[in-house]
């Protein structure tokens, strides 16, 4: 139809308004004149997208149906619809749309560039690749199509094609902000802090109030453990954007492993936050600063939502042994290591094949050696994305996946989404529930997870007879001696110490262990403490709280065996709340130290009660502040109380029976083969409870 020069001029007009961003006056406007003239695309379809430009896209689809009705060929009305569509989640309805406009005209890239957005935003990041590279060979000028690809490509854990595809973004855009931020991002992921670094500061120069960049900055300098450094950029961050809760919870984080406790009026409402908002953020960093196991639950539920799970993996391989798939980060020097080498070497190789997959830093280091040598095979994965990590799993048969580092900093935890495995396992690397779907157990005890806790957990429960912490007899204590007066500790004092890491360390920890230098004469506080403002925020405390602060004695780290060795100048660990000692307490009581833990709600908070709880030493396990402190006090000033426990802990070493790798491994095997059997026989997996090998 012809349109006279008035009513042109009346479109050109609503035109202006809405690239003006004015789309209530469009809306008004537009509305009117389409009483009048009802049989003309154009205005229908500036209705719509003015709505869309609302974010309201249930009455954008509305009118760009009625565009449709008039112009049902027109293939920008069909995109317009589509990506309305998009926007209400109705996906099926969208590809429909944009088929149609194929048909019309397979040469329009937008047509493809927003299948590509739909197939991302389904999880189908195959086919969304496939129709951004479509899109580019239409049309190989448009930077927001490489964006994209770099985006999919990056989820799909391919850091390299994104890395390439955001500098052809930047070819093309050289100021695309979002670009610059996202490849920086990468390159602290690749270890490539130097081009990084770049990159960050190059979005910060454009935009100086860029919070995200900020945040990333202050994620690289927490890689390259220059603290101070991040503490300042995340603080940035948050105080440019608030809702970026991830910088204020990592600014905090960090402020604590220097046991700096001030400015954290505000940390309770910030957690809740957390919860509440629509950020993913990483629950690892919130373990540590709450005992509260709903919001644990809450937070790993959310955070790991964005892991659609991809396929089911029902496959049945019936393999001649059961083949264990072994899936971490650190196959090497690392406390999760040394706690899990036992169990490689155990393992029954007449009735199970291990098979191990590295996906972090390579380290090969004397203990990744050793390892090594326990598998049946063992594969580098490290640049691999997720799906050829998948592949490389089916092509093995996996019968049972052990994802070790559950919602740690390292873990990929989209490898699980692909469900490399008919059964997927969360074990020990992360004190909690992964929240994710598809992972289908986790493996626990009657006490770290007992069965009034079991609905703040999306996994099934594995509950082992005796502790869900592997431990065994493979800690060489060094003949190196250690003598108090090393350190200028009076001979005759009464030695309380603390070796977990200081971000576990609460203000609540140090203030009851100050009243406890303050009630037990001659006593003295040893602390593992490497860095000066650690050393020098807990002296503060202390003479804040009018403890001299020369009764703090702290050491630096150290290797293992002589770490070990060094615990025989203390008398007594005190643990932290929030977050427990885990491979600490092992150590502990190896080394034949007595620890006394306070039990809280949370996984993290009940390990040492677990291990505690197996060793039969439940005269160390605590459920009050006052209690804790109580007991402390009272074993400094018994010494036959003291003695009676620790040679408990003497005779339970000498048993044989605690420190027992081959006995935790049997006990884990035979839940292995129980869940192996449910898969088999087809049956709804269900919690389980192990009873303790014969």
């Amino acid at each position: 139809m012809s349109i006279n020069l008035e009513l042109e001029k009346k479109i050109l007009n609503l035109i202006t308004s809405f690239n003006q961003n004015l789309f209530d006056d469009v809306i008004k406007d537009a509305s009117d004149l389409y009483k009048e003239i009802n049989n003309i695309s154009v205005i229908p379809n500036l209705i719509g997208a003015s709505y869309a430009g609302k974010n309201n896209h249930e009455n954008a689809v509305i009118f760009y149906k009625k565009a449709l009705a008039i112009d049902h060929n027109n293939t920008e009305i069909l995109n317009n619809l589509a990506k309305s569509f998009l926007a209400i989640n109705l996906y099926d309805e969208a590809i429909d749309t944009l088929q149609k406009s194929i048909i019309l005209d397979d040469k329009n890239y937008d047509t493809y560039f927003n299948l590509g957005i739909i197939n991302f935003n389904k999880g189908d990041y195959k086919e969304s690749l496939k129709n951004y590279k479509y899109a580019i060979k239409l049309n190989n000028q448009i930077d927001k199509i490489y964006y994209n690809m770099a985006i999919t490509f990056s989820k799909n854990g391919n850091n390299k094609e994104a890395i390439n595809c955001l500098l052809e973004t930047l070819k093309l855009n050289p100021s695309h902000i979002k670009a610059l931020n996202n490849i920086g991002l990468l390159y602290i992921n690749d270890n490539n802090y130097e081009l990084a670094f770049n990159y960050l500061k190059k979005a910060i120069g454009l935009n100086p109030q860029y919070a995200k960049a900020y945040n990333n900055l202050g994620a690289l300098f927490f890689q390259i453990k220059d603290y101070k450094q991040a503490i300042q950029c995340f603080d940035k961050s948050f105080s440019l954007d608030e809702k970026i809760l991830s910088a204020g919870i990592q600014k905090f984080f960090l402020k604590r492993m220097f046991c700096d406790w001030s400015d954290e009026i505000n940390l309770e409402q910030l957690l809740t936050n957390t919860v509440n908002s629509d950020e993913f953020v990483s629950p690892w960093f919130c373990l540590s600063m709450e005992d509260n196991i709903n919001n644990h639950y809450l937070r790993a539920k959310k955070f790991s939502s964005k892991f659609k799970l991809k396929n089911e993996n029902n496959n049945s391989y019936l393999n001649k042994k059961i083949r264990i798939g072994y899936y971490a980060a650190d196959f090497h020097r690392h406390a999760g290591m040394v706690n899990m080498e036992g169990i490689f070497k155990n393992h029954n190789k007449d009735e199970f094949e291990i098979i191990g997959f590295y996906y972090g830093n390579i380290k090969k280091d004397e203990i990744h050696k050793r390892i090594k040598k326990n598998f049946d095979k063992f594969f580098y994965v490290n640049n691999l994305d997720d799906e050829e990590i998948l592949n490389l799993s089916l092509d093995c048969k996996i019968d049972i996946a052990i994802y070790r580092a559950g919602l740690t900093v390292n873990s990929r935890s989209s490898i699980f989404s692909q469900k490399v495995a008919p059964i997927q396992i969360n074990f020990l690397g992360y004190a909690g529930t992964t929240g994710q779907e598809g992972v289908d157990y986790i493996i626990s005890d009657n006490f770290v997870i007992p069965k009034n806790h079991y609905k703040y957990y999306s996994e099934n429960i594995i509950c082992l007879p005796h502790c869900y912490f592997p431990m065994d007899s493979n800690r060489k204590i060094s003949k190196k001696k250690f003598i108090r007066e090393d350190f200028n500790i009076p001979q005759n004092s009464f030695v309380f110490c603390s070796f977990n890491s200081s971000y576990k360390i609460t203000k609540d920890e140090f203030s009851i262990w100050m009243d406890l230098l303050r009630e037990v004469k001659h006593s003295t506080l040893l602390l593992l403490a490497s860095d000066e403002m650690t050393k020098s925020n807990l002296q503060k405390e202390a003479n804040k709280q009018n403890i001299d602060s020369a009764r703090l004695i702290f050491v630096e780290k150290t290797n293992l065996e002589d770490h070990l060795s060094r615990h025989s100048i203390a008398d007594l660990f005190l643990d932290s709340f929030n977050c427990n000692a885990h491979t600490s307490a092992v150590d502990a009581l190896w080394a034949g130290l007595p620890i006394l833990t306070k039990v809280g709600k949370s996984f993290a908070s009940r390990v040492c009660g677990s291990i505690l709880n197996f060793f039969e030493i439940n005269e160390l396990v605590t459920n009050s502040k006052k209690e804790y402190f109580n007991k402390a006090k009272n074993l400094a000033n018994d010494p036959i109380e003291y003695k009676r426990i620790k040679d408990k802990i003497d005779q339970a070493k000498k048993s044989g029976k605690y420190f027992n790798a081959k006995r935790y491994t049997h006990n884990l095997e035979k839940a292995y083969k129980k869940i192996h059997n449910m898969r088999i026989m087809e049956k709804k997996f269900e919690n389980i409870i192990i009873k303790e090998v014969e």
